[in-house]
């Protein structure tokens, strides 16, 4: 069958289509729903700072499994499922690579699933304790996730700084307790965190996609602090921070999501009827909390979304239907970071 999708090329993206071959062994086919588009790594990607131009683009999606290869065992025709696909209207996965959404999810919410555990693995690499402080640069998606896991966690209080005010007012309704604007108030993180007379803060994510503001976070971070890096930036050099992180006895924290396993599968040895135990040929799925992969935390996302716990509705700025990509990208995306895209999604839903 033939699928339309997008493809990235030097300073445009445009849709094309190409033949996609019937899923094999471990494979499935899946019907997209809704993608999701964000301005830092689709400028990655167009900027060819992560693989050569052209390139397929996308790499969120909420679809729906349409038909299954032989030997897939968790997933069945019908369940809705998220997957690192590209933007197109079908595709062939890995049965490995899908995470199968709780019922009732609100699928276009589901789509951000790629930036909501990359915020998730910030907040679990901090170790945050219920009832610190914490502060949260940029309110980009990641950083607004990021705020959003924070104070599930128990933040007190959590506060948040950005150069945009609707982002800022997105915080406000997703219910932070302190957003600055750093560009009309840029002493206003250093008056709050002076109100806490601790110091410091004991926990500062920087998701601001520059590197000016690790200087101010190490100079803000309190005393065995926790400075966490969640954004990646090209051709920035970085400011001096190793003398106040090291007189504080601070740690910096790298949060690069594919740093820790996406699934586990387990080899369990059983009583065959007979003694020694032997090994079972199949391999279970991994999932208790001692370790959280990818996968578990994805998880953990979509059930904050599906039980109420967490609606980042505020965060999607723009919704486009497929055919309006190469538009979207002009316009929204390319060649630079704008600031009016918080989150954009994509609808595949027939028109």
């Amino acid at each position: 069958m033939k699928t339309i999708y997008a493809e990235a090329q030097l300073g445009k993206v445009v849709l094309k289509e190409k033949e996609i071959e019937a899923p094999g062994p471990g494979q499935v086919l899946l019907k997209a729903k809704y993608s999701a588009m964000s301005p830092g790594t689709e400028n990655g990607l167009l900027g060819a700072h992560i693989v050569p131009l052209p390139t397929s683009i996308g790499y969120a999606m909420a679809a729906e499994v349409i038909e299954v290869g032989e030997g897939v065992r968790e997933l069945k025709v019908g369940d809705h499922i998220v997957t690192t696909g590209e933007h197109a209207q079908y595709l062939v996965m890995d049965e490995l690579n899908c995470t199968i959404c709780p019922e009732n999810v609100d699928l276009k919410q589901a789509a951000f699933w790629n930036l909501g555990h990359t915020g998730m693995y910030a907040l679990r690499r901090s170790n945050l304790q219920m009832g610190e402080p914490c502060a949260v640069l940029g309110q980009g998606f990641v950083g607004a996730i990021t705020a959003q896991a924070a104070k599930l966690a128990g933040a007190l209080p959590v506060i948040v700084t950005d150069l945009d005010d609707g982002r800022l007012d997105a915080a406000k309704q997703m219910g932070v307790d302190i957003a600055i604007n750093t560009k009309t108030d840029p002493k206003g993180l250093e008056r709050e965190v002076e109100k806490l007379h601790r110091g410091g803060l004991p926990v500062i994510f920087e998701a601001t996609g520059a590197r000016g503001p690790l200087m101010q976070a190490a100079e803000l971070i309190g005393e065995r602090g926790r400075l966490v890096m969640i954004s990646q930036v090209h051709g920035e050099a970085m400011p001096p921070i190793d003398d106040p992180i090291m007189q504080k006895g601070a740690s910096l924290i790298g949060t690069y999501v594919n740093s820790k396993p996406f699934k586990l599968r387990r080899a369990d040895l059983f009583i065959d009827g007979v003694w020694p135990p032997v090994m079972h040929r199949d391999l279970a799925r991994y999932a208790n909390s001692d370790v959280w992969t990818s996968d578990e935390d994805i998880q953990v996302f979509l059930n904050l979304i599906a039980y109420g716990k967490l609606d980042i509705t505020p965060l999607i700025s723009h919704e486009f239907g497929y055919k309006e990509i190469p538009e979207a990208y002009e316009k929204y995306v390319y060649p630079e970071v704008n600031p009016d895209m918080t989150g954009g999604l994509i609808s595949w839903v027939e028109e």
